[in-house]
Order: C-alpha cells, then sequence, then structure tokens
C-alpha cells in the first residue's frame, strides 16, 4: 500500500467520524458509541446482515443468561432445573410471585451498567433468553403476557448500541431437555398427539404477541424461534420433519403481523438438520447453529459443513459459542468464514471459564426462606461487582468483537497539525500527520 493510499484510507475515515461525532480535544473514534436507530434496522441480504441505510454489519455479541444460580438443591430433582426452581417458587408464592421473583433475580444479575460494559469491550449484540413462564400468569400463553422486563432491558440496550436477539429459550412443551430449558418428561412440543398440537399453538400465540408488540424497533436484530430445538430429545431424528413444518408455521403467524424482523431457524445440532435452503431464500431468515468446540477440530468440522450451504445467500450465526481452551481459535475462525456469533455466557457459577464473570454467592433456600428474604439474596448480591473476571476470556473478546474493523483516531499534535492513526481490528496501519 502507498503513502497515497494510506492517507486516503486515514482521510475516508476521518470524514466519517466527522460526520457522526463531533470535535473534541483528544481521541475521537469512527465507531462511537452511539444508539440504534430507524436507519439500523438489520435485514438478511445476500449472506450477511444490512442496515435499512446500507451498512454491511456482522453480528459479534454475549449470552445474557438468566438461568437461577445461587439457589440450595435440597429438595429439587437431581440435576435440578430452570423449570423445577420455577416450579417450587411457584408452589409457594403462586404464579405471580414466582414470576416477581424471576424478574428480581434477572434485575440484579444484568444491569444497565453491564450492558455498557458489553458494548464499551466491543459487542453489538446481546442474546436475550425468554420463557413462556416468565411472560404469563396462565397455562399455554393465554392473555396478555408481560413484557415489562424485556422491555427495559430492550430500551437500555438500543441506548447502548446494541443489537438484540429475542431468543425463546423455553417453549410451551419444551423444545429439548436441557436444563436451562425444562424437563425429561415434559419435552412434548414436538409429539404428535394433544399435548404437542396445543403446545405448538401457545408458541404461535407467543411469538405473534412478540412481533406485535416489538414490530417497530430496531434494536431487536431478529427473533430466535426455538433455542437448541430437540436438543437431548430421545428419536429425534422422527421429530425433524415436524420441527421444519412448525418453523413454517410461525414464520407465517410471525410475516403477518411483522415483515422486518429476521427470524433465526436453529439447526438440531449440525447444519445438516437445518431445513431445506432453498425453500428459504429471499425470507430475511438467518441459520442458527449451537456448538461446543473443544478441538479446533470440531471448529473446522463445522466451517466446512456451512461452506457449501453458503451459496444460497442465506447467513449463518452461531447463537452461542462455548469452547473452553479453544475460544481464541474458533471465534477467529468463525470471523474469517463470516459467521456472526455469540459467547456465551455472561455471567454464572461454578467453572470460571465458562463464563465472563463468575462467582458463589449466598445460595437461597427456596423451601424456607421468605419471599423477603430470596429477594434480598436476589438482589444486589449478584452485581456484577461481586463477581470474578474472566481476564483471559476478556482479553480475546475483546479482540474477536474488532476482528476487522476500521477506525480513526484524531490527537491534536503540537502547531497546529492534525495525526490520524488508522487501526484494522486491533492493528494500528500507519500514523500520518497532517496540517
Amino acid at each position: 500500500m502507498t503513502d497515497n493510499e494510506k492517507i486516503m484510507i486515514a482521510s475516508c475515515a476521518a470524514g466519517a467520524a466527522a460526520a457522526t461525532v463531533p470535535a473534541v480535544y483528544g481521541f475521537v473514534k469512527a465507531n462511537a458509541v452511539r444508539p440504534i436507530t430507524d436507519a439500523d434496522f438489520l435485514r438478511a441480504e445476500n449472506g450477511g446482515f444490512v442496515t435499512d441505510c446500507g451498512e454491511s454489519f456482522s453480528l459479534r455479541g454475549i449470552n445474557l443468561n438468566d438461568d437461577f444460580f445461587f439457589y440450595k438443591k435440597d429438595d429439587l430433582p437431581a440435576p435440578s432445573r430452570t423449570a423445577d426452581v420455577f416450579a417450587a417458587l411457584e408452589s409457594r408464592f403462586g404464579s405471580y410471585g414466582a414470576r416477581q421473583l424471576a424478574k428480581k433475580f434477572s434485575e440484579g444479575f444484568i444491569s444497565p451498567s453491564d450492558l455498557k460494559a458489553i458494548r464499551k469491550l466491543g459487542a453489538n449484540c446481546v442474546r436475550i433468553p425468554l420463557r413462556y413462564r416468565y411472560l404469563y400468569g396462565k397455562e399455554n400463553c393465554k392473555g396478555d403476557p408481560d413484557f415489562e422486563r424485556l422491555d427495559f432491558l430492550v430500551e437500555k440496550c438500543r441506548k447502548a448500541g446494541l443489537y438484540v436477539i429475542l431468543d425463546l429459550h423455553s417453549a410451551p412443551g419444551f423444545q429439548n431437555t436441557d436444563s436451562a430449558c425444562g424437563k425429561d418428561e415434559e419435552s412434548v412440543l414436538f409429539n404428535s398427539g394433544k399435548d404437542g398440537f396445543e403446545a405448538r399453538n401457545a408458541a404461535i400465540r407467543l411469538w405473534t404477541q412478540i412481533a406485535a408488540h416489538f414490530k417497530d424497533e430496531p434494536a431487536v436484530a431478529a427473533y430466535d424461534l426455538l433455542n437448541r430445538p430437540l436438543n437431548r430429545v430421545a428419536g429425534w431424528e422422527e421429530k425433524l420433519g415436524t420441527l421444519h413444518k412448525f418453523y413454517r408455521r410461525l414464520y407465517k403467524a410471525i410475516r403477518s403481523i411483522d415483515e422486518r424482523h429476521m427470524i433465526i431457524l436453529e439447526a438440531v445440532s449440525s447444519p445438516d438438520t437445518l431445513p431445506d435452503a432453498e425453500k428459504w431464500k429471499g425470507e430475511n431468515v438467518a441459520f442458527g447453529v449451537y456448538s461446543h468446540f473443544h478441538t479446533t477440530f470440531e471448529t473446522d468440522s463445522l466451517v466446512n459443513s456451512i461452506r457449501p450451504l453458503k451459496q444460497h445467500g442465506i447467513p449463518f450465526i452461531a447463537c452461542k459459542v462455548r469452547s473452553e481452551d479453544n475460544l481464541e481459535y474458533s471465534l477467529q475462525a468463525m470471523n474469517d468464514f463470516g459467521i456472526s456469533w455469540l459467547t456465551g455466557d455472561f455471567k454464572g457459577t461454578g467453572v470460571i471459564s465458562d463464563y465472563l464473570y463468575s462467582a458463589n454467592i449466598e445460595a437461597a433456600d427456596l423451601t424456607a426462606d421468605s419471599y423477603d428474604i430470596i429477594t434480598e439474596k436476589w438482589s444486589k448480591p449478584l452485581a456484577t461487582k461481586n463477581f470474578t473476571e474472566n481476564k483471559d476470556m476478556k482479553a480475546i473478546l475483546k479482540a474477536a468483537f474488532r476482528y476487522g474493523e476500521c477506525f480513526a483516531e484524531f490527537r491534536k499534535a503540537p502547531k497546529s497539525k492534525l495525526k490520524v492513526r488508522v487501526k484494522f481490528g486491533a492493528h494500528i496501519v500507519k500514523g500520518i500527520n497532517k496540517t
């Protein structure tokens, strides 16, 4: 690259920065945080993501998990599941009381300052899990959902410059048997009988109400229809066709209300379990995968399995990446291949390699503690300042979030000279002095 080319790049970056931020004394970045506006509405196009103003975009972020942590596991099934914890709370405090405690936990666990810190780290997206029991006071998603907490988070994300993926983590009838979803014996969403039929109808009601509520919200990047469908469900291969038909039903129901938002269709395991890509071309959808990358071989296998599907022009997103000692390689590989991704998780307990922040906080006794005591234990003690930061993960994420990014930095130099540094990702190309 010649000096003239470098100066031209710097001038373009400087112009973009000058158009979007005021002149100040010190450093100014072209990627300065700003709220998301209607012009930033995101759609899937030509194998990637594009805003309404024509900007190409890669989603890179982190999952805001809301699994119940910090409770005593006595008198609960082993292993206890999120649904078990909610049921224990519901048995003592009723549906409304249990939902209020879930809201208190969320408020203590994720704060507006956390969202600002995630954006400052370089992320442009978060994925928020939805559980039907937290939204509805009645079974089968009847009545009006409680969007108060979700509205608060989406608003704060919009102001922080973070896109939001709304992820149905726990659907009526439970789409999988993971601990974060439901119980083994209650995984009926894809059953052929009455229970499966009613559960699918309830999930459609849920998504149509979500779509009606958020159809004009530009900070919502996409609706992730089902998190890890059929995972660990016995005989899942026989139910794959039911899943694909259900995706089409959900899609049509949402599109009857909301024509703009992207919709994510997740694979069961490997990409070959996804619906027929030819039938989804041009439908403003993305394909989702979810994987734990324990080795470089697993990462390479995923990328290679996606490669032949890219020709259909449907973008891919790794909805949750966990890779323990292999995180840096996994994120680099996905960045290189143009796969958007979100790592997991922001906060948790136990093995710190699984979370950006981890802690062991005093547990709530679900059978003995009063409502007020549980509220107290699930409020201020859950603040991030009481957690231990995973510094290795933070360094990896910071570099991966800024992969391929081009921005300019300005510093006021002596004798009225302007010093411009052009950066691609984390790499400084050149410092240029111009009068």
